[in-house]
Formats: C-alpha cells, structure tokens, sequence
C-alpha cells in the first residue's frame, strides 16, 4: 500500500504519541527473526542488506531507501534473505487521544521510498544512542529527532515520487504516440506501471495538464487532421488508422474534438 504524503503529514501534524523504543537489528544470512504479534505501530527502515518482512498475510520488500510502517495486532515475521548481514532499525511508538480508525495511518501498513538519504540514518543513529540513556530529557530530544526524521522522510518521499511520476508520464505519453492506433483504456494504460487507474490519471494530469484518455484522443484528432489534409483517403480508412474500426465513432469523436465533421473539416480546407 502507498500512503499519501498531504494526508499523512497532516495527521503526523494533528496526532500525539509517545515514543517507546528504537532498535537496531542485525541478522546474520538467512536468518529469520522470531515471529511475533506487534503491540504498537512502528516504522523499520534499512540501512544495509535486503530482506523480507511478512505483516499477516502482506509481504514487504526490505532494502535501503525504503521505510516500512507495521500497526498493532500484526503477526510479524521478518527475513533476511541475502548473503550478507542484515541491519535496519525500527521506530517503535504508541498513538494518544486516537481511537483505531481506518483513515488514519497510524493504524495502517504501508511501505514508503525515499532513496538514498544519509542524514535519515544519522537522525536514526542518534535516536538509538539517546534512547539507551534511559532519562527524560533524553526521551524528549529522541520525540524532537523523531519529527525531524519525519520531516526529512517525507521531504525525500515527496521529491522521488516526483522524479518518479514524470518518468511514468514522459514515457506513457512515448507509448500513446506509438501506439495510439491500439485500443487503450485507462486500466490497460495504466497497468503497464502497476498503478490503480485512478492513481495514474491523477499523476498525469498533473503534469500534463489533461486525462490520459483525452490526451490519447487528442492526439488521434491531431494525427486524423494531418491525414485529411495530405491524403486521399477515405473517412473509414482514416478512421481505422487511428484507432477506429467504426466510422461513425470516429466521426462523432472528431467533431466532438475539433468542431465539425471530418468530411466538413476537409472540405473547408480544400475551398
């Protein structure tokens, strides 16, 4: 599950907790951490080595540049399935004042990427020294350091899905103008990146500024006028070239998007 960034950093905002502990593991090869039923939510992240981390039923991939959030009542299992060791820490807390709610991501799983990011490991190195002391004002710079590596996750976060999204964009947008004389829906467009259709339309009106859909349409139109204008071929014939098979379909979406009727539209250009 992928969270979302605005709503999660409002409810970080607007949610009180405590911190309970932070722990650095480090597995040898192979080796399988006790299984176990989590009591309070807590996020693990990365720092060397790869591995696999069973919430209930759900598998989650665990390498560097990735935060993963447990809640409680999660039966909990975790591998390390590399040859080398593996080390990560885990950010354990306890929600205040909120009753369990499936809107709130403190009672959810979720994975989060922020990359390659040094300094989250050096908040996580310091929260793991302080919290060891064991004294109250070592507790209360451990929960200021735990807000500064939210605010540094989330910043990373945001910037590589980013980066992310527009690579998808640019190179659904490449796929579109090869291929637009294929049938395409959102779903198939948008499976091609493993995205919920809704999710991918969103992404690309975005940054283009229009649907998929209609920029597929768009783009057929801009291809049909070319070829009223250059060719010789029949209303069907171009139609099919762009996607068509019905000439009646084709002929309501290019008036639809241009304005008149292909036959119209080439005729004004021919008078």
């Amino acid at each position: 599950m992928e969270a979302d960034l605005n709503v999660l950093t409002e409810q970080w905002m607007g949610n009180s907790f405590r911190m309970k502990s932070i722990v650095r593991i480090i597995k040898a090869p192979h080796e399988l951490t006790t299984s176990y039923e989590t009591i309070c939510p807590a996020f693990t992240f990365v720092a060397r080595g790869s591995g696999e981390l069973h919430l209930n039923k759900d598998v989650y991939k665990l390498q560097p540049g990735k935060a993963i959030h447990s809640c409680s009542g999660m039966w909990l299992k975790a591998w390390n399935t590399g040859e080398e060791e593996f080390e990560c820490y885990r950010v354990l807390y306890v929600p205040e004042g909120k009753e369990s709610s499936k809107d709130n991501y403190m009672f959810k799983h979720y994975e989060l990427e922020f990359g390659d990011n040094p300094q989250i490991f050096s908040t996580l190195e310091k929260m793991n020294s302080l919290s060891s002391r064991g004294d109250i004002q070592s507790e209360f710079q451990v929960k200021v350091l735990f807000y500064e590596l939210l605010g540094k996750m989330f910043a990373a976060a945001r910037s590589l899905r980013t980066s992310v999204h527009r690579t998808i964009v640019e190179d659904s947008i490449a796929y579109i103008h090869l291929h637009f004389q294929d049938p395409h829906s959102l779903f198939s467009l948008a499976s091609r990146y493993q995205l919920s259709p809704k999710y991918f339309a969103e992404i690309f009106y975005k940054d283009v500024g229009i649907s998929p859909i209609n920029y597929l349409i768009n783009y057929r139109m801009k291809f049909a006028e070319k070829l009223l204008l250059t060719t010789n071929a029949s209303i069907r014939e171009i139609g099919r070239s762009v996607g068509y098979a019905d000439p009646y379909q084709f002929s309501k979406m290019f008036k639809k998007h241009i304005g008149v009727a292909p036959s119209e539209f080439k005729s004004n250009a021919l008078s």
